[in-house]
């Protein structure tokens, strides 16, 4: 089958070049020749040759691109170098001549005409006032309310009011000093920055009460443990409420004068409650926006710095109180509490201050000093003190932009410049 195949695919070849086989009736004996033509074929023609492309040209190389410049930092806070070499800290204020005695915190008199420091002192519950900081004029005073082992008992922050007047924190449960059983009737107190009235005693005012009260303007005493203390406006001060975990606003209202007694007209409003948390011996220092209403916050059990929309809340539920006449309300639809700042590196929050849309943040653990964007929460640098554990406390911008700080261990306060 495979031959009968072969054979017929060879006649169908010769059949296509116009030949067949001999007839088997004779014919010539001549072999078969197989003439495919005359002529030969025209040859194709040969292609024309393609143009040879024109040369591609060459990419632009992109340029490299130039490097993000690093961030300069903070001028205050050494431009990026976190050392103290990268600045200048002096000591400014100490024990001997100045008086300090365990410095927690600090304020500049915004209402004075030349600048004055007031320095708050826990160990005996007094006042250091600096005049002319840092200059060849410096002078200071140390002064002690007649009725400080209450007014001011183990005094925790600082910071001034309406012309004329200052309120503080005490970290404290009332007793007196140790002389009584704590019965947590404690909390702000107003005062007057006059020093022809402050820590001085009104004869008046103990001719009608029948006891020397000092000087103080009023008392709200609502929150013992008061971390932290932050004017608002008129005598309104927002308060870190150890106790309770919370903040609270406290309107002092119509103050009694100095030396008086009568803190019936107070009203505090009571917000997220343990919603913060207190570490004992650390003040949790605040402040208050005027531009925003927002409060910033030193959580420092929490280790975190807070921030608390001031303009949300209106429904209230009455609480009592601990003195008659006081009210006392707790705010149960406010905005929540919020984190501002957090950071592995942020152990116990203290110090608060304020520069514009820079927040100053002092660690009591590490004696670091962060500077935070108040706007994005981020970094802009930090600077370590060399300050040791518990030390660093208060912090407060001073009128040229300098950074003042508490150093209560060691019983001083530290001025904070940028080298030239």
């Amino acid at each position: 089958m495979k031959r009968t195949a072969l054979w017929g695919l060879t006649l169908a070849a010769l059949a296509a070049w116009g030949c067949a086989p001999a007839d088997d009736g004779g014919g010539d004996d001549d072999p078969i020749v197989i003439t495919p033509g005359d002529q030969e074929p025209e040859a194709m023609p040969e292609p024309e040759a393609m143009p040879e492309p024109e040369a591609m040209p060459e990419p632009e190389a992109d340029p490299e691109p130039e490097p993000e410049p690093e961030p300069a930092g903070l001028a205050i806070l050494g431009n990026g170098g976190h050392s103290v070499s990268n600045v200048r800290m002096r000591t400014m204020v100490q024990r001997r001549p100045d008086g300090l005695a365990v410095p927690r915190d600090l304020a500049f008199n915004p209402h004075s005409e030349t600048p004055e420091l007031w320095i708050v002192n826990r160990f005996d519950d007094s006042t250091t006032i600096v005049w002319d900081p840092g200059t060849p004029e410096q002078d200071s005073v140390h002064l002690i309310d007649p009725f400080a082992l209450h007014f001011m008992e183990e005094v925790s922050s600082i910071d001034f009011g309406a012309p004329g007047t200052f309120g503080t924190c005490q970290e404290s449960r009332n007793t007196y000093n140790g002389q009584g059983e704590p019965n947590d009737f404690m909390g702000p107190s107003l005062w007057p920055s006059d020093l022809d009235v402050y820590a001085r005693t009104n004869p008046d005012a103990v001719a009608f009460v029948g006891d020397d009260l000092g000087s103080h303007l009023d008392m709200l005493h609502e929150s013992p443990l008061c971390m932290g203390i932050a004017w608002e406006r008129d005598n309104i001060y927002w308060v870190f409420e150890g106790l309770t975990g919370s903040i609270a606003r406290n309107d002092f209202r119509i103050d009694h004068g100095p030396g008086f007694d009568d803190h019936s007209d107070g009203i505090i409003t009571r917000y997220a409650v343990g919603e913060v948390q207190r570490t004992p011996d650390v003040p949790s220092h605040m402040v208050f926006d005027h531009d925003e209403k927002m409060l910033y916050i030193a959580d420092t059990g929490n280790a975190r710095v807070a921030i608390f929309d001031t303009t949300l809340g209106s429904e209230e539920r009455r609480l009592p109180s601990i003195e008659p006449g006081t009210v006392l309300n707790l705010v149960t639809d406010h905005a929540p509490m919020m984190t501002l700042f957090e950071h592995p590196e942020l152990l116990a929050p203290s110090g608060l201050a304020q520069d514009g849309d820079v927040l100053f943040v002092g660690d009591n653990a590490t004696g670091r000093i962060w500077g935070i964007s108040i706007s994005t929460g981020e970094v802009l640098d930090y600077l370590d003190t060399g300050l040791e554990e518990g030390a660093l406390m208060g912090i407060e911008v001073g009128p040229e932009g300098n950074l003042w700080i508490a150093d209560a261990w060691n019983h001083q306060v530290l001025r904070i410049t940028p080298r030239d």
